[in-house]
C-alpha cells in the first residue's frame, strides 16, 4: 500500500514544470553533477564538493541504470516504501506488533515524506537512510546483551549508515555524536567506540576523495561554513536568507563564498579556508554576543519542533493543494507526529525494561534537532526527525489502546495533558509564510521561460487575488519576461502592475527597462527617471538610465549618471567594463578610465580588460600607459587583431616603426579588413 500511494504522487508530478532537472537551484545542480559522474568524471574535481556528495552518486547510479529521472523518482519512492517496512520492524522490536502497525500506517500517510521522495534532491533519501541507521541501532542494542559478536557488528553497521547519512545530510554527524555521548554516559564504552569506528568508515570515502582530488583535508562539502554563518550572525533569522555578495543558488554560493573570503582576507583561499572563514565569523559573533547567540539557538530549536511549513526551495502546501495531487489526502504530518511522537517516546523511555537502551535510541530526536538548530531551519532538514517520531507515535497509540482496554483511566491524564500542550505549541499560529504563493509565482515564471504564455497568464490571474500587495504577480512575471528577452510581454505585464499599484519605484524602473530593451528609449526615460528618483531597489539603478540618456542624445547626462554608479557586484570586471563602455560611447573617456582601470586590476589575466583599458588610455593620449596595457593584452591573447593593430599604432606614435609594422601585419593576417592595421601599415 505504501508503494502504491507513493507511486501515485510520482506519476502526478512526473511532468510538472517545477520538478524537472532544468528548473534550477539544487535540483539542477544535482542533475548536472550526476550527469558528469555518468560520463566518467567520478572525482568531480577540482576542489571540494559544493553539494553533499552521497546523493550525487546515488542519482548517478540511478541514471546510469535507467537513463531516466522519472525512473529514479520511482526507485526513490520504492526505497521510501521499504523504509515504512523498516519503521514497522524497529517499532515491533521496541513495542510490539500493534504499535508497529500504527507507526507504519502513520508513516504511509505522511505526505511530506512521500513528496520529497519524488524530488531530485538529497532529501529524497533522508528518510530511508535515517530508518536504516536507527534500525541497525535497534538491532545493535537488542543483540548487545545476548550475543556480543552480533551486537558489535550491528553497532559498526549503524555507525556506517550514520556516516553515509552524514554525507547526505552533514548535520547527521552531530546527531550521531550525540548518541555516542549518551552511550558513554550510560557506560556502554565498547558500543560507543564501535559506533565511532562505523561513522568514520562511512565518511571515509569522501575524506579520501578530498585529499586526492582537492588536496584538502575535509569531512564533506564546501558550504558548511556559509550555512553556519547564515544561521548564526547578527543578521540571522533562524531561516535561510541571502548573504550580501553571494548568489542565492548553490553553485553561486560555492563561487561567491570564496570570492567574499578572498576579498576579506586579501589573498587566494581554498574551499576549506573559505568555509573556515565563515565559521570564524559566526564564532566571533557568538563569543561577542553570547546571550543573543543562545536566544537564537533556542528560537531555532523551537522552530524545529513546530509544524509550520518552511519552504526551501519547494513549498509542500503548494504541491499538496494547488498542484491537485493526492498529497492532500495524505493528512499525517509534523502537526500530529511532533506531539504524538514526543509523548510516545516519553512513554517508551519510562516503560521499556532496559531504560538505558531506550534512552540511547530516543536520544536521536533531541540530538538531531539540536544539529539542525545549530545551522538554520528548513522543512526538508527536519525530515530525518519524523522517522523516530513515527515510531514514538505508534508507541503512543499502542499505549492509548492498552490503557483504554485495561480501563486504566488515571494513567491517561499526564500523557493526554502533555499531548494537548505540545499539540498547541507545535501548531501555534504564526505569521511565517509557508511559501505557497511564492511557489505559485515561480511556476508562472517557469511557464514564461518555457514560452507557455497562456499558462503563465492563467497563474498570474489566479495569484493576483491573493498577492501580498497589488500588482506583485504581474510585476514578478513581467520581470521574468524581461530577463527572458521578451520585452513585448514584459511591457504588457509591467504596465498592468503599474496600473494596479501606481508609483511603485521598482515597477516604474522595470517598465522603463522593458521599454528600453524594446528600443523605445524616449518612452523608457521618464519611467526610469521616476524609478531612480524614488529609490528603485535594483542593482546599479543608474545603468539603464544612462543607456536611455545616451539613446535620447543626452551625452553629458549619461556621462554624469555613469560617474555616480557604484558597480555591483564590485568584484566582477565585466560589470566595470560595461560601465566604461557606456562612458566611452558618449566620448567621456575621462569618466571611463577608472572603470576600465579597476576591471584590469580585478582580473589582470583578462585580455579584454587590458585591451579596453589600453584603448581608453590611447584616447586620453597616455601613450606609454596604453602601450603597457596593449602589450599585455597581446601577450594574453595573441590572436586578437584589434589588440595587435592598436599596439602597432602606439608603437608608431612612439617612433618604433618596425615593431608597429610587425604587429600591423600580424593583425591583418588574422583580420584582413582591420582598418587600424591598414592605417599603421600605410603610415609614412
Amino acid at each position: 500500500m505504501a508503494a502504491v500511494l507513493k507511486l501515485i504522487v510520482v506519476w502526478q508530478l512526473a511532468d510538472h514544470p517545477m520538478v524537472q532537472p532544468g528548473v534550477g537551484l539544487d535540483t539542477t545542480a544535482y542533475a548536472d553533477l550526476a550527469r558528469r559522474v555518468v560520463s566518467g568524471d567520478l572525482g568531480l574535481g577540482p576542489g571540494l564538493y559544493y553539494l553533499s556528495p552521497l546523493y550525487i552518486y546515488l542519482l548517478a547510479s540511478g541514471l546510469w541504470v535507467t537513463d531516466s529521472f522519472t525512473a529514479v523518482r520511482v526507485l526513490q519512492s520504492l526505497v521510501g516504501a521499504l523504509a515504512v517496512g523498516g519503521v514497522w520492524t524497529m517499532t515491533r522490536a521496541w513495542a510490539g506488533t500493534r504499535a508497529a502497525w500504527c507507526a507504519a500506517a502513520l508513516m504511509t500517510l505522511t505526505g511530506l515524506m512521500t513528496f520529497y521522495e519524488a524530488m531530485i534532491l538529497q532529501a529524497s533519501v533522508d528518510v530511508a537512510l535515517t530508518t536504516a541507521a536507527l534500525l541497525a541501532l535497534t538491532w545493535a542494542l537488542h543483540h548487545g546483551h545476548r550475543a556480543e559478536g552480533a551486537g558489535s557488528r550491528w553497532h559498526v553497521a549503524s555507525g556506517i549508515v550514520f556516516g553515509l547519512a552524514a554525507l547526505n545530510r552533514p548535520n547527521m554527524a552531530l546527531a550521531a555524536a550525540g548518541l555516542v555521548v549518551v552511550l558513554v554516559g550510560v557506560k556502554r564504552f565498547r558500543p560507543a567506540v564501535l559506533l565511532v569506528l562505523g561513522i568514520a568508515a562511512g565518511m571515509a570515502p569522501v575524506v579520501v576523495r578530498n585529499v586526492i582530488v582537492a588536496d584538502q583535508w575535509s569531512l564533506g562539502s564546501s558550504h558548511g561554513g556559509l550555512n553556519f554563518y547564515i544561521g548564526n550572525s547578527d543578521t540571522a533569522t533562524g531561516f535561510y536568507h541571502v548573504v550580501p555578495g553571494i548568489a542565492p543558488d548553490i553553485a553561486g554560493q560555492s563561487r561567491d563564498a570564496r570570492r567574499v573570503a578572498e576579498r576579506a582576507l586579501g589573498r587566494p583561499v581554498s574551499d576549506t579556508e573559505a568555509s573556515n572563514y565563515f565559521f570564524s565569523l559566526s564564532l566571533d559573533w557568538a563569543i561577542a554576543h553570547p546571550g543573543q547567540a543562545v536566544n537564537l539557538f533556542l528560537k531555532k530549536l523551537g522552530w524545529v519542533f513546530h509544524a509550520q511549513h518552511i519552504a526551501l526551495p519547494y513549498s509542500y502546501p503548494f504541491y499538496a493543494y494547488d498542484a491537485q495531487t493526492a498529497l492532500r489526502f495524505y493528512v499525517v504530518g509534523p502537526w500530529l507526529l511532533i506531539p504524538l511522537g514526543i509523548v510516545g517516546l516519553g512513554v517508551f523511555i519510562r516503560r521499556y525494561p532496559d531504560r538505558a537502551d531506550a534512552l540511547v535510541w530516543a536520544t536521536f530526536v533531541p540530538a538531531y534537532a539540536a544539529s539542525v538548530a545549530l545551522f538554520f531551519v528548513a522543512e526538508r532538514y527536519r525530515l530525518p526527525l519524523l522517522v523516530p517520531l513515527c515510531v514514538g507515535s505508534g508507541i503512543a497509540l499502542d499505549a492509548l489502546a492498552g490503557t483504554i482496554t485495561n480501563r486504566h483511566w488515571r494513567a491517561l491524564v499526564l500523557p493526554m495533558i502533555a499531548f494537548v500542550v505540545i499539540l498547541g505549541l507545535a501548531n501555534w499560529k504564526t505569521t511565517l509564510s509557508d511559501g505557497r504563493w511564492d511557489e505559485g509565482i515561480r511556476l508562472a515564471q517557469r511557464y514564461a521561460i518555457l514560452g507557455q504564455d497562456a499558462e503563465a497568464n492563467q497563474w498570474v490571474q489566479r495569484l493576483a487575488v491573493t498577492a501580498p500587495r497589488p500588482g506583485l504577480a504581474h510585476y514578478s512575471v513581467g520581470m521574468q519576461y524581461y530577463a527572458s528577452n521578451k520585452p513585448g510581454q514584459a511591457i504588457e505585464y509591467l504596465s498592468e502592475a503599474l496600473r494596479l499599484d501606481s508609483g511603485r519605484a521598482n515597477t516604474e524602473y522595470g517598465l522603463g527597462q522593458a521599454l528600453l530593451k524594446a528600443d523605445r528609449a524616449a518612452e523608457a526615460l521618464p519611467h526610469l527617471q521616476r524609478g531612480f528618483d524614488a529609490g528603485a531597489d535594483v542593482p546599479m539603478p543608474g545603468y539603464d538610465l544612462a543607456l536611455a540618456l545616451r539613446a535620447t542624445g543626452d551625452a553629458s547626462g549619461a556621462a554624469a549618471m555613469i560617474q555616480g554608479i557604484t558597480p555591483s557586484p564590485a568584484d566582477d570586471p565585466e560589470v566595470w567594463m560595461s560601465l566604461g563602455r557606456i562612458a566611452s560611447s558618449v566620448q567621456a573617456s575621462d569618466v571611463a578610465e577608472p572603470f576600465f582601470r579597476q576591471a584590469a586590476l580585478l582580473q589582470p589575466s583578462l585580455a579584454s580588460a587590458r585591451l579596453q583599458y589600453g584603448l581608453n588610455l590611447l584616447v586620453l593620449n597616455r601613450i606609454e600607459d596604453a602601450l603597457r596595457e596593449l602589450t599585455e593584452a597581446v601577450r594574453l591573447d595573441p590572436r586578437d587583431p584589434d589588440a595587435l593593430a592598436h599596439l602597432g599604432y602606439c608603437e608608431l606614435l612612439l617612433g618604433r616603426r618596425e615593431d608597429a609594422l610587425r604587429h600591423a601585419e600580424a593583425a591583418l593576417a588574422i583580420d584582413p579588413a582591420n582598418d587600424m592595421a591598414f592605417q599603421v601599415r600605410g603610415a609614412k
